[in-house]
């Protein structure tokens, strides 16, 4: 069938559905039943999703390798971090609670530890005692955890309402390094104002349904933050997430990834990607050999075989409108030495609303499986 053949058929085929929906929502009018339209309407939507040759049903995201989609997760947390002199030792705790497109569930809790060293000089700048610092800081962190994965919601919100000693999906594990800096304002030795910004990066690995992730990475953030009485009003400048992650099964590598997190067109949005790249294909594996062969890849080797994955992999991009609850305190007190503490209460909620793939070189399809 010639192209312009296949757009008429395609036509057509729209054409059709559009009547019988209008002779259904008719005659459900009619004889009072109020679910024919709806149910109706999906069947439309999911007609003109199957023409435009885009991911409709959980059947499509399985034939073409596709996982079910995260839309929409909670994060919730806190740690303390107290500093003596040059010393810095704190910790955090935190509680992920995701929701996928198949009504699955992944809860998912975790413990850091952190130690480090800090630095910083102020003058006070007015006669009204309000000091402006610079403040600079190195730590080290170790951090662990595990997810758990339910079939429904129901069953999570009773695990983490009980505690229970179900045993874990996932375990993981990382050390890192983290170096930021900020130049606040500061009144009776409470900030009100800063400016910040800060890079980390970390190697972990996770394990789970005889899978073993080796990962590794690097994150950059900056912006600036004005603190009120229960409130904070914060700018976010650039910055953003990437990851490296490499999957063993039985002792053979399975699967490279890179995965990016970045700020979307909209000021509260969140994009992430993820590419992936079988390397139980033959072609796969040497292309994959070909950038590791001499054990760390230098950067340019690492690009190319990024570039190879988009081409011949599998990339996933979800876009999440992000609402951001999170607190912080901070304040210094000088006794004998330096003394301070910093409190971070963390409340962030993402919602889905957009989310495509790109499988095995195809061009950008919807995932209004995600989305339904």
């Amino acid at each position: 069938m010639r192209a312009s053949e296949r757009g008429q058929a395609s036509a057509e085929y729209v054409g059709v559905l559009a009547l019988a929906a209008l002779a259904f929502v008719t005659a459900g009018a009619m004889v009072g039943l109020g679910e024919i339209p709806a149910a109706v309407a999906s069947s439309v939507r999911t007609g003109i999703c199957i023409v435009a040759g885009d991911i409709c049903r959980d059947s499509d995201a399985r034939a073409a390798g596709l996982q079910p989609c995260t839309v929409g997760d909670r994060s919730r947390g806190g740690g303390t971090t107290f500093s003596v002199g040059l010393l810095r030792i704190g910790g955090a705790d935190g509680l992920l609670v995701a929701r996928r497109s198949d009504g699955s569930v992944v809860v998912t809790k975790s413990k850091e530890a952190r130690r480090g060293l800090g630095a910083g000089a102020g003058v006070e700048a007015s006669p009204l005692g309000v000091d402006v610092g610079v403040a600079g800081a190195l730590d080290f962190t170790i951090t662990s955890g595990a997810a758990w994965e339910f079939p429904d919601a129901a069953a999570a919100a009773r695990f983490i309402a009980d505690a229970d000693d179900t045993p874990p999906t996932w375990r993981f594990g990382e050390v890192g390094g983290e170096l930021g800096g900020e130049v606040s304002a500061a009144l009776q030795g409470i900030r009100f104002a800063g400016v910040h910004a800060g890079a980390g990066i970390a190697a972990g690995v996770r394990s789970g349904r005889g899978q073993t992730t080796l990962y590794l990475r690097g994150h950059l953030d900056t912006g600036a933050n004005v603190w009120a009485p229960k409130s904070r009003a914060a700018i976010v400048g650039p910055g953003g997430q990437v990851m490296l992650e490499l999957t063993i099964e039985g002792g053979d590598v399975r699967e490279i990834a890179f995965r990016t997190a970045s700020r979307g067109a909209g000021g509260g949005e969140v994009v992430d990607t993820v590419a992936r790249l079988d390397l139980r294909d033959a072609r796969n594996r040497a292309a994959a050999h070909s950038a590791f062969i001499s054990g760390v890849p230098a950067p340019p080797r690492l690009l190319a075989l990024m570039r190879y994955t988009v081409q011949h992999g599998t990339v996933e991009r979800a876009v999440y409108d992000v609402r951001d609850s999170s607190s912080s305190f901070a304040m210094g007190v000088k006794l004998v030495a330096e003394l301070g503490l910093e409190d971070n209460d963390v409340d962030v909620e993402r919602r889905l609303v957009a989310a495509s793939a790109w499988t095995h070189g195809s061009q950008e399809r919807l995932r209004e499986d995600c989305l339904a």
